[in-house]
């Protein structure tokens, strides 16, 4: 498929802040990686799930052959907080680590990107909220991404809730990615089928959410479409067969490079409106994303230039696209992404346990995400409200 560049006069920022090994089987490199950085004090960071798949082990296993100090922190949770954050760099700081390594999903790495913040520059993470207010450089932090999904691995950005105020901070720019991504798709064989699920709709929403960007750009539509391409032709595999290696393999290429286009391009509707879900309901990340999003396309669809955009869009999907009109390849996305949600049990809001009266605080905290920047068609208050309603 040709690309088509939006604007050959725009000019545009774009970065990719993390060195990427890429392959079965890089994971076991970790031990040489880190010796490299000559550092002998390193903190790991995961969660319990981690920690119960032997993952974790087998990555301290590594590092202890070559004679490394290991300390581990394995109370990251879905959503990270503040709290756990403070928690675990109060930790760092007692032990010394010169390094950290964060082995999981988006909530460890983005607990590890907010660590390692607070390691090197003073206060709380609260006051780092927004873009490239982190001052002083981090220490080396090493990502070994577990699902397919944030891909969080290569973007400098990281995402963590703020407890009291239910809600969630942005915090994105310079220090802020992983210096080293050991992406390895042995490592997501095995993933219980909703977490595959729930992680790859959160994949696809990225690139998406990416291509239809007003912040995109030539360089983010490469990789946005490529993304496309890989997640939907295998999230269903993937989710229906948890050691189909090439179809795992595909799926953490397609997270990887969607984060590559989103940490550029920035993200939109969606993110805005699941953000408020996930810090007032608890619903994940990904799933959330996944339930918003054939409503939230079907919303951008009226633009007439994300309509246009949408033929791309449709095209990477193997979906038909010559001798139809606009409108009925945006009706042909929604359909298609409705069904991908349907074939991966992917529930409605009343199934993932949000409730209406939750509505209003949801839709009012949305209009102030940093994500409705760049979302391609402005929402009011009474849009999101339609939106919910219609994923409800």
């Amino acid at each position: 498929m040709a690309i088509q560049i939006k604007d050959t006069t725009a000019s545009f920022r774009f970065t990719v802040p993390t060195i990427v090994k890429f392959g079965c089987g890089t994971s076991e490199e970790i031990g040489s990686v880190v010796k490299e950085l000559a550092v002998k004090q390193v903190l790991c960071i995961y969660d319990e799930g981690i920690k119960n798949s032997g993952i974790a082990d087998q990555i301290i296993n590594q590092l202890h052959l070559e004679e490394l100090q290991v300390v581990a922190f394995e109370k990251v949770t879905a959503n990270p907080t503040d709290s756990i954050v403070t928690e675990a760099a109060e930790f760092a700081k007692e032990h010394e680590v010169e390094a950290i390594i964060a082995i999981g999903g988006g909530s460890s790495i983005d607990c590890a990107k907010a660590v390692n913040i607070l390691l090197t520059n003073p206060g709380s993470i609260h006051q780092y909220e927004g873009r490239d207010t982190v001052k002083i450089p981090t220490k080396p932090l090493i990502a070994i991404p577990t699902t397919s999904g944030t891909g969080s691995e290569v973007t400098a950005v990281t995402v963590i809730t703020d407890s009291k105020k239910s809600r969630k901070m942005v915090i994105g720019g310079q220090h802020c990615g992983a210096t080293i991504a050991l992406v390895d798709p042995l490592l997501t064989v095995g993933l219980p089928p909703a977490v595959t699920a729930g992680t790859g709709m959160d994949a696809l929403t990225h690139a998406i959410e990416a291509y239809i960007s007003k912040g995109a750009s030539v360089m983010t539509d490469i990789n946005a479409l490529k993304a496309i391409e890989l997640i939907s032709g295998n999230i269903y595999e993937s989710t229906s067969s948890g050691t189909n290696i090439e179809a795992r393999s595909n799926m953490l290429l397609g997270s990887l490079i969607a984060g590559v286009a989103f940490d550029s391009a920035g993200l939109g509707l969606v993110h805005a409106i699941s953000h408020p879900i996930s810090s007032h309901c608890g619903v994940p990340h990904g799933t959330a994303n996944a339930i918003l999003l054939p409503h939230v396309l079907a919303f951008n669809g009226v633009d007439e230039r994300v309509r246009r955009q949408m033929r791309d869009i449709a095209s990477s999907m193997g979906l038909p696209i010559h001798g139809i009109d606009d409108q009925e390849i945006v009706k042909s996305i929604v359909e298609k992404v409705t069904d991908l949600n349907h074939k991966v049990n992917i529930p409605r809001l009343r199934e993932a346990g949000v409730k209406k009266e939750n509505f209003t605080t949801i839709a009012e905290d949305a209009l102030k995400e940093r994500s409705m920047t760049f979302t391609p068609r402005t929402a009011t208050k009474e849009d999101i409200m339609a939106i919910l309603k219609n994923a409800y």
